[in-house]
């Protein structure tokens, strides 16, 4: 079965990471491309990190906003590729003069809703809006959800249903002896707990809120340290949080050794506004950092509060504080239990079993 799965980018990200994932396990078994429609940068950190039987493709795209010749770009490598499955990852406007020209022939679309629906649509999707339903309802684009909450907000936004996959991540390989120069520098005592953020610098990642939160914990004694990680989407976001670093909160940019910097910190934190499911957050459970997060999007339908992981009453400062509280007040038993419970958890979000699936959902639709 020859795959093509399209994105703008493979930069750092949790869409990236998803794609990078499923093309780097579904090229175990089938031909599988994947087309960067920006021209890939040396930092662009999923792009690097596809497998070298992966086909990589690109559109060379530089500008940001509307090309024509992008979008007969994109045509071209569907036609030329001949793909039996080509698979798309939000943007849809950027694909529907391929689906015009192509739908009929031997390619079968397929559409991942990496988010609540409504959120995903960008200001050209949500005027396409009509076009996109008629799509969905007809068949002609496969729409895949990938959490329950992500599923009924389509089923709301489009009236029709749509296959639910959870997402999934390659179990990463730990060097457990290894100390990360950034975690030394971070535990300013031995009883310093770090505490890794993972996500751009952007509005629904809130961590204005989660620097607040820090600040107030830091001013009533206790001894905790946070480190952001992620590329910077929103400079307002990134000016509302900048004051607020110094050696007791770090600003790491993007990183390409996520997994290994949630191995060494005592827990995960993510307070966001809303999600899809947080390939972070899988990250987090597959290496037993525990994750304190708010009760957003597929979040809720991988942590059970008090047993792998802690949930806020919501994404307010309030009630993320009340949640970093229970985890600074857990004793060293609570917490070895909790960090269990979360790798027991990862074994449903393994990229195997995610990509089996897709796959199967593919063959059987071809059929």
């Amino acid at each position: 079965m020859r795959i093509l799965h399209i994105h703008p980018s493979l930069e750092g990200g949790g869409i990236e990471a998803m794609i990078c994932g499923l093309a780097n396990e579904m090229s175990k078994t089938e031909t599988v491309s994947v087309c960067s429609i920006f021209e890939p940068k040396k930092t662009d950190v999923f792009y690097n990190k596809l497998s070298s039987s992966v086909i990589k493709l690109t559109c060379h795209k530089k500008e940001k906003g509307f090309s024509l010749k992008v979008l007969l770009d994109i045509y071209q490598i569907v036609r030329k590729g001949n793909y039996d499955i080509v698979h798309l990852h939000g943007f849809l406007y950027y694909y529907l003069l391929t689906i015009c020209l192509s739908w009929h022939k031997k390619s079968n679309f397929f559409y991942t809703v990496h988010s609540d629906a409504r959120r995903e649509n960008s200001v050209w999707d949500s005027h396409l809006f009509r076009i996109k339903q008629w799509l969905f309802k007809h068949g002609i684009v496969h729409p895949i959800t990938i959490s329950r909450v992500s599923r009924e907000s389509f089923l709301e936004l489009y009236r029709c249903d749509s296959k639910l996959i959870y997402n999934g991540i390659p179990r990463p390989l730990i060097d457990k002896a290894k100390r990360t120069d950034v975690i030394k520098m971070a535990r300013l005592s031995v009883t310093t707990k770090v505490l890794l953020n993972v996500g751009r610098i952007d509005v629904p990642k809130n961590q204005a809120v989660l620097c607040r939160v820090i600040k107030r914990l830091v001013q009533e004694g206790h001894d905790v340290v946070l480190l952001i990680a992620g590329g910077i989407t929103s400079q307002g976001c990134y000016k509302e949080i900048s004051p607020y670093f110094s050696e007791r909160i770090m600003y790491l940019r993007e990183r390409n050794d996520i997994s290994q910097l949630l191995s060494e910190c005592d827990a995960f934190c993510l307070p966001s506004i809303w999600e899809g499911l947080p390939v972070s957050l899988l990250e987090a459970l597959s290496v037993g950092c525990i994750p304190i997060c708010s009760p957003v999007g597929g979040i809720v339908d991988v942590i059970t509060d008090g047993d792998n992981g802690i949930l806020s009453a919501s994404s307010s400062e309030e009630d993320y504080y009340r949640a970093m509280r229970r985890f600074l007040s857990m004793n060293v038993a609570e917490k070895e239990a909790m960090s269990q419970h979360g790798k027991e958890t990862f074994s449903k979000y393994d990229i195997s079993r995610t990509a089996q699936e897709y796959v199967e959902y593919y063959r059987r639709l071809m059929e």
